[in-house]
């Protein structure tokens, strides 16, 4: 063997590689009460690949090692007398974890010596389980009942998962549906005397010119500046914008004098029929259809296509309401020529929306009603105040006030809307626990932000800011209203929050904000922490709308911290939500720990459901 001397590491490296594998398998050795002391050995031979003159050539071993598997066995459990330690949540876990027994590796040479070892040395085998040797610290779980934290481990990654089954695609009605309510939560403007007064109108001569009170065209065809100011380019944003709102605004208001036409139009046949009741009703149908034609100076092909479309606003108006054809998309328009998806279930599910497209109308836009005093309807707001002042129903109940939601428990309750969270003084002063120092020394110096996440510079003024890890919470011009409502649940959980329209993964929901306090146990509280100081966001009486997320074993949504502009934030962070969906979270074990409380998320993988 002395000509393989340069390969004597061989045996070490294959009895490592043996060794990992039994550690991670947790083989079970049912024959182990058979032998004394278990040892696997484990032999390597060089030898001839050629089946035809391999018999005639001596194999030669090049190495030999034996594994001493007293330790590293798991007996039968029937059989093993091994005592099993109980395994508790509320007690510190064994250093088993921490620590793995050591394998003795035993050279072919030294087995004889080892073989010749008295009994007092052997050792006996033991479970998987190893025998505590200390005793453990109990932990009262009721001293953080009620608190929920975040979890930075389960950040859901921002890359498309591929579903395992097939995957369904928006019909028509859901699209015209999630078109209604992204108009409604944009930045669109519907109040016609704002537009309305930007344009002037005079005759001159035989025509008549529009005229602005924003100042003409700067930029010629060629590109070459009549003028040079400094403000050109914000007063030509300033223009295109009103424009655009103007369009807008037109848009809807031929909507709604469709729909209305196509009332009146149903009102004269009527009329017609009773001041001649001799004639069919047919007839009567033709004659006004014809006089309608005249008017328009349309043929009758013509009138009758369009008449099919806007008779489809009619109907979609009297399900869902004037709201729906105000705030409607392009693809009303779509929805109403083919008529895909436009049956009686359709119909019944815009009607279950009307007091929820009221609600966010009314709060949202509050001059939106003006539009229809051109059709003779009334223009009363029924919904004041803040979006989230409103429980709407699933079932297109009228919507009830926020605050009888919670009279059962407290009779004086109150709910303070918050755009940014406010500092408790009783328990703070004036210092902000959420301060995180930056660790770049240069940024600190040059009184500069940097993100500690993508490691770009952060700044409230949307020129300058180039971090976009939450562009719709942080750096950008303006906070579009959530797409999100408050709903009563009907399983008994009071109130929840509807997502209006679909949240990307890893996308903003919102940011968690309330009272920045310390102390507060037995309620619901959010626990967060810096490198400085610990503190907690509690939205007993103020907050947003994130107070409203009920908990679920199977949450597609989570609470992430996230530091902006050297302050401590937790954001809501989506795990890929559906439109029409419950927006929920996984309140973490902490909270529920020692709670005398039963979910009621109802997903089978619930695990406080405590039915005994």
């Amino acid at each position: 063997m002395a000509s393989l001397q340069a390969i004597d590491g061989l045996s070490e490296c294959i009895v490592r590689a043996v060794q990992e594998h039994i550690e991670k398998t947790n083989i079970e050795w049912p024959f182990v009460n058979n032998l004394t002391r278990p040892i696997l050995r484990v032999e390597a031979f060089l030898e001839d690949g050629d089946h035809d003159l391999a018999p005639r050539r001596r194999s030669e071993r090049i190495a030999s090692q034996t594994l001493e598997l007293t330790e590293l066995m798991t007996p039968s459990s029937s059989q093993s007398p091994a005592t099993i330690v109980p395994d508790s949540n509320s007690e510190v876990q064994t250093s088993e974890q921490e620590h793995t027994s050591s394998v003795e590796i035993v050279n072919e040479h030294a087995s004889t010596a080892l073989d010749a070892e008295s009994d007092e040395a052997r050792r006996s085998g033991v479970g998987g389980l190893r025998i505590a040797h200390f005793n453990s610290i109990q932990e009262d779980p009721s001293e953080h009942q009620r608190q929920m934290q975040t979890e930075d481990r389960i950040f859901p990654k921002r890359r498309k998962v591929v579903p395992q089954k097939f995957d369904f695609q928006p019909s028509t009605l859901d699209k015209l549906v999630i078109g209604i309510w992204e108009q409604i939560h944009g930045s669109i403007s519907l109040d016609p005397q704002a537009i309305f007064e930007q344009f002037q109108v005079h005759p001159v001569s035989n025509s008549q010119v529009v005229q602005s009170n924003v100042s003409s065209a700067i930029v010629s065809l060629n590109g070459d500046l009549r003028t040079l100011e400094d403000n050109t380019f914000s007063k030509m944003n300033a223009f295109c914008r009103k424009v655009t709102q103007a369009s807008r605004v037109c848009r809807s208001i031929e909507l709604i004098v469709q729909a209305r036409w196509v009332e009146l139009f149903e009102e004269q046949i009527q009329i017609r029929i009773s001041s001649n009741p001799d004639l069919s009703a047919s007839k009567h149908r033709r004659a006004t259809f014809m006089e309608a034609c005249q008017d328009f100076g349309w043929s009758e092909k013509e009138l009758r296509n369009k008449m099919a479309i806007w008779r489809g606003y009619k109907e979609v108006k009297d399900a869902a309401g004037w709201a729906a054809l105000v705030f409607a998309g392009m693809g009303i328009y779509r929805f109403c020529k083919y008529r895909v998806g436009f049956d009686k279930d359709a119909m019944r599910r815009l009607r279950s929306l009307r007091p929820r497209l009221e609600v966010a109308a009314d709060t949202l836009h509050p001059h939106w009603r003006q539009l229809l005093s051109i059709v003779g309807e009334q223009s009363v707001i029924r919904y004041k105040g803040h979006p989230h002042d409103w429980v709407i129903f699933e079932d297109g109940s009228d919507p009830v006030s926020l605050c009888s939601t919670y009279t059962q428990y407290d009779p004086y309750f109150t709910f303070e809307h918050l755009e940014e969270s406010v500092i408790d003084e009783r328990a703070w002063g004036c210092d902000d626990p959420r301060w995180v120092p930056h660790s770049n020394a240069l940024a600190r110096t040059s009184n500069t932000f940097i993100c500690a996440a993508c490691g770009e510079k952060q700044s409230d003024d949307p020129k300058l800011n180039s971090c976009y890890c939450f562009p719709r919470l942080f750096g950008c011009v303006k906070r579009s209203p959530p797409p999100v409502q408050v709903f009563r649940t009907s399983d008994g959980r009071n109130n929840g929050l509807l997502a209006l329209t679909s949240y990307e993964r890893g996308g903003a929901v919102g940011e968690f904000v309330g009272l920045i306090t310390k102390g507060v146990r037995h309620l619901d509280v959010m626990d967060s922490s810096t490198a400085q100081a610990s503190y907690q966001i509690w939205q007993g009486r103020q907050g947003n709308y994130t107070r409203f997320i009920n908990h679920s074993c199977k949450a597609n949504a989570q609470f992430q911290q996230f530091n902006w502009l050297d302050t401590q934030r937790v954001i809501l962070v989506s795990k890929g939500i559906e439109a029409g969906a419950e927006i929920t979270v996984d309140y973490s074990d902490r909270y529920w720990g020692g709670l005398d409380k039963k979910c009621l998320c109802g997903e089978s993988c619930c695990r406080y459901r405590r039915d005994k």
